[in-house]
């Protein structure tokens, strides 16, 4: 049910954004959105709550977004609280950018490597993958302390493993399989 919720409603503001020429600026203030929402989660606590009105909820809207965000996107956070979605922003805001990313032929990637990749690795890395998906890649880096060295990349619903680790394993499946 909160995934049908948050799809119908991220398209809605995907397809408003589309009409008015406006989804990059919407992608840009759900960031920013959602940033918020996540530091300080007392505030979708009271967006949630039962007992404030819908009048409180669109005050402290306006107090708190109105010369920060569009109009459209004032309009969009009433609509929610007027029907009592605000508990699925946070769904909502991850949907839309999975529309956006898709109508921007962007890929999310992480490189989960064992220290920090230097910036001249980074970029290198994104340029060999856009020209090999031909995609827009959006490439972030975590660190794994037990990788032992290489690269482990999550993209979509992938893992491609270059690390030294999974090459250990591969090799000792391989030799396990052919001793027996």
């Amino acid at each position: 049910m909160a995934e049908l919720i948050s799809n119908r409603y991220a398209l809605a503001l995907f397809e408003a954004g589309l009409d008015l020429e406006k989804t990059d600026e919407f992608n840009k203030e759900l960031d920013f959105l959602k940033v918020i929402f996540e530091e300080e989660k007392k505030l979708l606590q009271i967006l949630h709550h039962p007992k404030i009105s819908r009048v409180e909820k669109r005050d402290l809207i306006d107090k708190l977004f109105k010369d920060r965000i569009s109009q459209e996107m004032v309009n969009f956070l009433y609509i929610l609280i007027d029907k009592r979605r605000e508990g699925y922003i946070l769904e909502i805001i991850d949907q839309y950018k999975e529309l956006f990313n898709q109508h921007e032929n962007i890929v999310k990637v992480v490189a989960i490597t064992a220290v920090p990749m230097e910036e001249k690795s980074k970029n290198k890395l994104q340029t060999v993958l856009s020209n090999k998906l031909e995609k827009k890649i959006e490439l972030t880096n975590e660190v794994d302390g037990t990788i032992l060295g290489g690269v482990l990349l999550k993209l979509q619903n992938k893992l491609i493993d270059g690390t030294v680790k999974g090459q250990l394993e591969s090799i000792g499946k391989a030799i396990s399989g052919a001793t027996n």
